[in-house]
């Protein structure tokens, strides 16, 4: 495809002219949509499987690790290669951001099939590293057994979701991934109650509602032309020179992604000393705080075309204004989550369970996570910001310290001193370590992306 093809940077000009608050909306609500729905797999499961009791709540806790690993290995492809081709497009190299594409679409199929074989080969061992009880193992075996299944078409599917945003085309993307978490919400309760087949029958209806999404997605994007196209042709010769690139970008979404998978397996290891009903409420507490976090980040990667394409076309006082906004509404949005989570935790956690010893943990869980909410736009925007424009070892630091740096002390100290209520304050207190140490980049950002300077 040549630089005068359909999907030259002409097409988006709109991303220089138009106002920031109206662009980032536009290309950050259908984000913010794509992201909630992808969090309802998780609700819907931890919902319907909620009615098979406490250990089978757990069970999809433990198996939420497995799903976060696939996540994380989309998203490093996917936003690697994302933040690459919004550069590109900016700078009217399409060819360079075909290549792009096809190297993260098909590395993607050939990751989730890894994580398919493996996973399944050690299926065991994983659960019980993973957290699993005596009385959990059995359900996260059978629950995880379909999950990694479907791990081949849930990577591709990220990565499909993430290209079609970084070409602007965030409400495409929408209706592929809504399309799936919809069918998912109608397929559970058939699943798991009308054909008797328990927790393996939610993990079933994922399965079938990834697929759909995947082939969904797939399809929207061949029959779209302007968009940087897929080509097995072109794999051979753009592997080995954009491999290496797509994983240094996408690298801090590898990191942060990683480090959730590990903060959750310590948070499971740690809560199954107190119980299976402090295993099911410490996923609880996870599920819907992956919820609130989606909208933050589903803004974040409606924000990061922008900047990447603004940066790439050396607009540099566009991508200030661009951060800025997007911070501003972040912190405040979740703000206002902070306070409706805070006084309705009680009510939030009896949605999923009814046991007294669930609510006690979940309750205090949520309430100590929601004080936190309003620093993480701090650690998470700005880390998008650094990572959209090539600032790479900065931007794995920052994505190093919200569950690395300083989660991993506070997970294994904590406890030690204050028992299970220094396990559910460890993710609050580094969340608000991680805002703070953020500061300093955005003040940088105020001078350093701006034209005069850049």
């Amino acid at each position: 495809m040549s630089a005068s093809s359909p999907a030259s940077a002409q097409d988006l000009s709109y991303m220089l002219t138009m106002p920031i608050p109206r662009l980032v909306a536009k290309m950050a609500i259908p984000t913010v949509i794509t992201m909630l729905v992808t969090s309802v797999y998780g609700i819907a499961d931890m919902f319907f499987v909620s009615e098979l009791g406490t250990s089978a709540s757990a069970a999809v806790g433990i198996v939420f690790s497995i799903m976060t690993t696939i996540q994380a290995l989309g998203f490093m492809l996917g936003m690697g290669a994302g933040s690459l081709i919004s550069r590109k497009l900016g700078e009217g190299k399409v060819q360079e951001a075909e290549s792009l594409a096809t190297v993260a679409f098909f590395s993607s199929l050939v990751g989730g099939l890894i994580l398919l074989v493996v996973g399944l080969q050690l299926k065991t061992e994983l659960m019980k590293v993973l957290g699993a009880t005596a009385t959990i193992l059995p359900l996260a075996e059978e629950f995880s057994h379909y999950i990694l299944i479907a791990a081949p078409v849930m990577c591709g599917a990220f990565v499909l979701n993430i290209l079609l945003r970084s070409q602007g085309k965030a409400k495409l993307s929408m209706i592929g991934l809504s399309t799936g978490g919809i069918l998912n919400i109608i397929l559970e309760p058939i699943f798991i109650f009308k054909l008797k087949m328990g927790i393996g029958g939610a993990a079933v209806a994922t399965c079938i509602s990834q697929a759909v999404s995947f082939l969904l997605l797939l399809s929207i994007y061949l029959a779209h032309k302007e968009l940087a196209k897929i080509s097995l042709r072109l794999l051979p010769s753009a592997l080995p020179r954009f491999f290496p690139k797509i994983c240094a970008s996408g690298g801090a979404s590898l990191l942060r992604q990683s480090l959730v998978v590990v903060a959750n397996v310590l948070l499971n290891i740690h809560a199954s000393a107190y119980g299976d009903a402090a295993v099911a409420g410490i996923s609880i507490t996870s599920r819907v705080f992956l919820v609130v976090i989606s909208v933050m980040f589903g803004i974040g990667q409606g924000f990061q075309p922008v900047a990447g394409f603004c940066f790439g076309a050396k607009q540099f006082d566009r991508v200030r204004k661009s951060y800025y906004f997007t911070l501003f509404i972040s912190t405040v949005i979740q703000l206002i989550f902070a306070l409706l989570l805070f006084f309705f935790a009680r009510h939030t956690v009896q949605l999923f369970q009814k046991a007294q010893e669930v609510v006690q943990v979940g309750t205090k869980a949520i309430r100590f996570y929601a004080l936190s909410l309003p620093f993480l736009p701090l650690s998470v925007v700005t880390n998008m910001l650094l990572q959209v424009t090539g600032k790479n070892k900065e931007s794995l630091f920052l994505s190093s310290c919200r569950q690395g740096i300083f989660f991993l002390p506070l997970i294994f100290i904590l406890p030690r001193f204050f028992g299970i209520t220094g396990l559910e304050l460890s993710q609050p207190l580094a969340n608000l370590l991680s805002g703070l140490i953020a500061i300093p980049f955005l003040v940088q950002a105020g001078f350093t992306y701006q034209d005069k300077t850049c």
